[in-house]
């Protein structure tokens, strides 16, 4: 956010229970929320307690997403 010139507050949340999860549509860890919007929506199916993927852009997949993907969906928002 600092490259990118922005500055935001950032919230943390701890989910903690399936339930929790669910209410809160989440998708598993890491979910990265701007304006309320996934950065990438596509990657996962459903919510819960769960790690989560991504899937780079040379193809590889990973536990958190590429700064690239990060960077994009900030200049989306």
């Amino acid at each position: 956010m600092d490259q990118q010139g922005i500055a935001i507050e950032i919230e943390t949340i701890n989910v903690r229970t399936n339930e929790q999860a669910i209410n809160l549509r989440f998708r598993g860890s890491p979910t990265i929320l701007i304006d309320g919007r996934d950065i990438d929506p596509s990657s996962v199916e459903g919510f819960g307690l769960a790690c989560r993927t991504y899937r780079l852009e040379d193809g590889r997949i990973s536990p958190l997403p590429s700064e690239a993907m990060i960077r994009k969906a900030l200049r989306g928002a």
